[in-house]
């Protein structure tokens, strides 16, 4: 597939024209702010055709407490479709999260609530759709790291009324102590990891999920959009697989006991519903049916079936030539035991692709965490970099020479992603290939930079292709050498990796995904600033998806 995608600059031009340059400490998401009792706003998400889930937390309370809501077809509650009262108390940390039913489907509702005398700003919800849907437009959204900044993308979403809902791909909130990832950002502008030590215990996380709550960006995406969420790493610990995290030392405690915190934590804090009768919070994926357009069917590849990442520290000091890295790869990465996805995962997976082929469904989306593409780092012998060996100092030339390593030796970047799973990735291939999905549009989060990406199995057949979506806030490591030496880099990764169209990590922001019967069109969203409260916005990269072949291809 060429790597020149016809009609970008008009594509480009015409997405830009859309996003004017605005400054938003003026902006309408601002004016609606929460009470002292429902400080942390209100959310929805989790939605089916006849249901849909809504949140809040009340504030300042120590007790039990009874809390009211309302849902209406009109944003005036003068057609009140559902009503009803939840007590909540210390046991769920105040939260309320309740499941509403029998609803139209397709059709936008607005919610309430109010306890102590209060009311809390108004959400806006959708429930999904049945039969023929002309459009679907998705905000793609991943990597919300406090510290880091204001979620100024959140705020750029919710102003956006074309948007219907909001998929966030994990690392909603980050473990980190105040020193940790983002920490001297943090003490830079005032957005300090509260509490200030890493999260370990349920109160731990309970404070931090409340945290980020507060972001003014954060409170209006929630009320204007319904979210559908995952986890990734950070909601537990960095690099977590069924037995441990990288970032979870003995001392910490039980993994098991720090885990089941986390998790509790997060059901507790998003829109989402809580597992049924039997079922167990790890086991968290859903399918998402949009009527005959869309499938989104989410994955779960941190906790049920994933083995321990390979570390490069533990190995590279034992590979000295690019022959030995490929034995390396063979024999270790490629170990058939190493696995990302759970056996009932798989079996999930399998189920739900081919009802979505038997239904009609034109377009097949996956909600992953990792970047699923194949990639090499690519070698670094230019005089740019020559020049950077010698300047960078610290973290930047520890990363440069590691990248070096990398690229001489013929390994990719990273083990943590799907690259560090090559086994696994075919068999999440063959299930697709076996429920006639080959047309797979992959959206992957974790890796502060954006990605558009051709994907194919070991054999060479087309499966689809990949979005992978920046940061809201964390920014990409390899920014450490330079913006230069970032967007060279970026460059010689895709003119180096067959399945690399675009990436380009210099930015923060989001994915604005437009789908219908014909096409899909993707804007790459960003904004200038998260610094400041004040920043502009423009999309940086456009590209058309459209069915080829029997699988998609870029236009």
């Amino acid at each position: 597939m060429s790597k020149k995608i016809t009609r970008r600059q008009a594509l480009l031009a015409v997405s830009s024209a859309l996003l004017l340059p605005v400054a938003c400490s003026q902006s309408e998401a601002r004016l609606s702010r929460s009470s002292a009792t429902f400080a942390h706003g209100v959310a929805s998400g989790d939605p089916a055709q006849s249901s849909i889930v809504i949140w809040t937390r009340v504030s300042e309370v120590e007790d039990s407490v009874d809390v009211d809501w309302t849902m209406a077809s009109d944003a005036n509650f003068l057609d009140v479709v559902a009503r009803g009262q939840y007590s909540t108390d210390r046991g769920r940390d105040h939260t309320i999260k309740i499941v509403v039913d029998n609803l139209a489907p397709g059709k936008e509702y607005y919610y309430q609530f109010a306890a102590d005398g209060s009311t809390s700003p108004t959400g806006r919800t959708r429930t999904l759709p049945v039969g023929h849907v002309e459009q679907l437009v998705v905000a793609v959204a991943t990597c919300s790291n406090y510290p880091f900044g204001y979620f100024n993308a959140y705020e750029v979403i919710a102003n956006d009324p074309s948007i219907d809902l909001v998929v966030h791909l994990g690392d909603y909130i980050y473990e980190y102590d105040e020193n940790g990832f983002g920490g001297e950002a943090g003490k830079r502008i005032g957005r300090i990891h509260e509490p200030r030590h890493e999260i370990v215990s349920l109160d731990d996380y309970r404070r931090r999920h409340a945290q980020y709550k507060t972001d003014q960006g954060s409170l209006a995406m929630h009320a204007r959009h319904p979210l559908i969420v995952m986890w990734d790493d950070h909601e537990t610990a960095n690099n977590p697989w069924m037995d441990g995290a990288s970032n979870h030392q003995p001392e910490e405690g039980s993994w098991a006991a720090r885990r089941a915190a986390s998790l509790q934590a997060f059901y507790e804090w998003l829109p989402i519903r809580d597992p049924g009768p039997g079922g167990s919070r790890e086991k968290y994926w859903r399918h998402y049916k949009f009527g005959d357009l869309v499938s989104l069917i989410t994955l779960e590849n941190r906790h049920t079936g994933r083995s321990q990442q390979i570390s490069y520290d533990e190995h590279l000091g034992q590979i000295d030539t690019p022959e030995q890295a490929q034995e390396f790869l063979r024999v270790v990465v490629g170990a058939s035991n190493r696995n990302m996805l759970s056996l009932e995962m798989e079996g999930f997976l399998k189920s739900e692709l081919k009802e979505s082929v038997s239904s009609g469904r034109r377009w097949r989306l996956i909600g992953n965490q990792t970047l699923m593409a194949k990639s090499i780092a690519p070698v670094l012998d230019e005089a740019l970099f020559d020049r950077l060996r010698k300047d960078l100092k610290g973290e930047g030339a520890r990363i440069l020479g590691n990248l070096t390593r990398l690229g001489e030796l013929g390994l990719p970047e990273d083990m943590d992603i799907w690259d560090g799973y090559p086994v696994a990735r075919e068999k999440f291939y063959q299930i697709a290939k076996d429920a006639g999905a080959r047309d797979l549009l992959v959206l992957s989060g974790d890796s502060h930079s954006y990605w558009t990406n051709s994907l194919f199995d070991a054999p060479g057949l087309a499966m689809g292709i990949e979005l992978g979506a920046t940061g809201i806030s964390s920014p990409r490591s390899l920014l450490a050498l330079g913006a230069q030496g970032m967007q060279r880099f970026d460059e010689l990764n895709a003119a180096n990796n067959k399945e690399i169209e675009w990436t380009d990590g210099r930015y923060l922001g989001f994915i604005r995904l437009r789908i219908d019967h014909e096409r899909a069109h993707a804007d790459f969203v960003t904004v200038s600033d998260v610094e400041s409260l004040r920043y502009t916005t423009q999309a940086v990269h456009a590209v058309d998806i459209v069915h080829t072949n029997g699988s998609l291809g870029f236009e």
